[in-house]
């Protein structure tokens, strides 16, 4: 996803956790991080951003993104422009809100404040700060509920025409075309995972065997019923008709080089050892315009939607004055 798509809420929850960290941190932490950072980190129209506020949505982001916390160090660059676009789309849109004269819905922040309260309401901070920090906390949701409102304004398009709708059908027909299907019968020696060498052997072995039974003429179906541990068993194997990517690789790669009445060689599973037989394919079918339009109307208001969100975003920044210290920024380092 590109930044110009980054979803809102993204951004409103990292601005959250700004908040939490702010004001959920005992207040000698504070002090020592405000010595730590005295330099913003960028204006956005002369509004600033605090280094320390990168350096909190830095932090909280790699410790959400990715595992353990510890970011590779060839996404380090590609992670603090992720985060700078991020700050700066959300002053930039509170700015058009505020010219946009929105407002807060009252219920919504009021439910989200109780919610909080109640969640930190044994914490001996909140306790002893209760009051200021419901302050700081009812304007940080309000700000996120306003963008809310923005974003949501933004994307309500009207649902397209049939003339456009249908545009759309013939430039995305894959969309629209029922895919590949083909109807399978499985026999599966089941093998517990955990189980050693000479037991998968074993079970390739007796595969191979039943392999020689069915090319001198024995019936697919009754060695499932005997001999299969799949679910489908009591059915002679038959998995009827599935779409290709929903068996395991190994399963679809022995499907992919059978024709119509061909059984498998062994294929060793992460159950056990299949063999499968091919019974019938379907080829892909576009489906009418008719037969899809109102999905196909749908799918590009959806498209039209991020469109519109896209080009707002596009535009702010395009407007605005953005001046990045980026000498301030080369300090930031994963803590």
């Amino acid at each position: 996803m590109s930044p110009s798509q980054t979803s809102l809420n993204v951004k409103a929850k990292v601005y959250l956790l700004l908040f939490l960290v702010a004001f959920l941190l005992p207040a000698t932490v504070l002090a020592e991080e405000e010595v730590s950072t005295p330099s913003h980190f960028a204006l956005v129209d002369g509004e600033k951003i605090s280094l320390k506020e990168f350096q909190s949505a830095f932090q909280a982001g790699i410790r959400k993104r990715f595992y353990h916390g510890k970011i590779p160090k060839e996404q380090m660059e590609a992670f603090k422009q992720e985060v700078s676009q991020a700050l700066i789309d959300r002053v930039l849109l509170v700015q058009e809100a505020k010219r946009k004269s929105l407002e807060p819905e009252e219920k919504t922040v009021a439910r989200q404040l109780a919610e909080y309260e109640k969640r930190y309401q044994n914490r001996p901070f909140w306790q002893q700060h209760k009051n200021e920090m419901l302050a700081g906390l009812r304007a940080a949701l309000e700000e996120e509920n306003i963008l809310q409102i923005l974003e949501k304004q933004t994307r309500d398009v009207a649902l397209p025409s049939d003339d456009a709708a249908k545009i759309f059908y013939e430039k995305n027909t894959e969309l629209f075309t029922t895919p590949e299907k083909i109807r399978v019968s499985v026999i599966l020696l089941k093998v517990s995972p955990a189980s050693p060498a000479n037991v998968w052997e074993a079970a390739n072995e007796e595969a191979a065997q039943m392999i020689s039974r069915l090319n001198k003429g024995a019936d697919f179906s009754e060695l499932a019923r005997i001999h299969s541990g799949d679910e489908t068993a009591s059915k002679g194997g038959d998995m009827g008709f599935i779409h290709k990517g929903m068996l395991a690789k190994p399963a679809q790669v022995a499907l992919d080089a059978l024709k119509v009445g061909e059984t498998s060689a062994p294929v060793m599973l992460l159950r056990g050892v299949g063999i499968f037989k091919l019974h019938e394919k379907q080829a892909p079918k576009l489906n009418k315009y008719d037969q899809v339009a109102e999905r196909a109307k749908k799918l590009l208001q959806r498209e039209q939607s991020k469109l519109a969100w896209s080009d707002l975003l596009e535009e702010l920044r395009a407007k605005a004055k953005i001046e990045i210290n980026t000498a301030a920024l080369t300090t930031i380092k994963k803590s």
